[in-house]
């Protein structure tokens, strides 16, 4: 029972803390957190999972990564401080058919904190070229113009010191999703736009079958999913489906070519008109439009004041 209780209790934290960027880092205490056993870290990587280079612009493009780090104590004694925090990494090279490891049995120091605060946020980067100096004079294939190559993986653990010396190696003293973070290197054709951000919404017309009215107002968030144009919106019917709810759906840069697909159940186009710097007009229809006269038609304003592309355009109307 108590084993289970851990369990829950873990993956409770692990969602809490997913969402933690954004808040306060002080409203959050260890004492809320008695259950644990012995020392872990959470760490949540950002936008960018794995350095990224563009064949379409020959060059790295994503160059560095970062990570928000928290770090848990033990609860046994008072053993709750803790003295430091070491990064080590290790870096699986292929050559051939064969997959060699270095960094020896222990791994090799990246970066060390000290005096971290238990339980509270701390940002960590990484670069091509820290990971690529660290372990240059072991590499077997030499020809490396960019450094780093798209069959490299590198491998981060955690060695966490408290005040009373107790040390836990994240990869001998640990199991789970949270003990070792593996990165490499993502190759593809990168998009020239991006076309994530908030967007501010109005209506200007709609159908007797959509909801809201016109001159209603609101926000719509596109997020970038990867640099080869794909992206999430959480309501591709800004506001105005036939009960009210979000439509949430995948959007894409057909070929990066400033055409839009939507991908949601009901089938979403959009049509994109009246491109003015930041401003366009969408008007959505979907596969209930010709039989309920559900559709509207928004004017969008990108937030971070940017220009969409002159020849953005949707496949709709459906």
């Amino acid at each position: 029972m108590k084993y289970t209780r851990y369990i829950n209790l873990l993956v409770a934290l692990i969602l809490l803390l997913s969402g933690m960027a954004s808040c306060d880092e002080e409203s959050f205490s260890k004492d809320d957190f008695e259950w644990k056993t012995e020392a872990m870290t959470i760490v949540m990587p950002g936008e960018y999972k794995n350095f990224f280079y563009a064949s379409n612009a020959e060059a790295f493009i994503v160059t560095e990564l970062d990570f928000s780090v928290s770090v848990l104590a033990a609860s046994d004694d008072d053993a709750n401080t803790i003295e430091k925090l070491e990064v080590y990494a290790y870096f699986q090279e292929t050559t051939g058919d064969e997959q060699v490891m270095h960094g020896g049995e222990n791994g090799k120091l990246f970066k060390t904190f000290d005096d971290v605060e238990d339980f509270n946020l701390f940002q960590m980067s990484i670069t091509i070229d820290e990971v690529y100096e660290l372990f240059a004079n072991e590499l077997i294939i030499k020809d490396r113009p960019n450094k780093l190559i798209s069959t490299d993986l590198i491998e981060l653990k955690w060695v966490i010191t408290d005040i009373n010396g107790n040390v836990t190696d994240t990869r001998t003293n640990c199991s789970g999703s949270q003990c070792q973070y593996l990165f490499g290197v993502d190759e593809g054709f990168a998009c020239p736009n991006d076309l994530s951000g908030v967007l501010n919404y109005e209506v200007l017309d709609k159908g007797a079958g959509a909801t809201g009215f016109v001159g209603k107002t609101g926000t719509v968030q596109i997020t970038r999913v990867s640099l080869s144009g794909e992206y999430t919106i959480d309501d591709c019917q800004f506001g105005t489906s036939w009960n009210g709810n979000k439509y949430a759906a995948k959007l894409f840069d057909q070929d990066c070519s400033n055409l839009i697909i939507l991908d949601e159940p009901d089938g979403t186009e959009w049509e994109i008109t009246n491109i003015n710097g930041p401003t366009c007009d969408i008007t959505w229809t979907y596969y209930y439009t010709a039989g309920y006269d559900e559709w509207a038609t928004v004017r969008v304003t990108r937030a971070d004041g940017k220009d969409w592309p002159e020849d953005l355009r949707g496949e709709g109307p459906y």
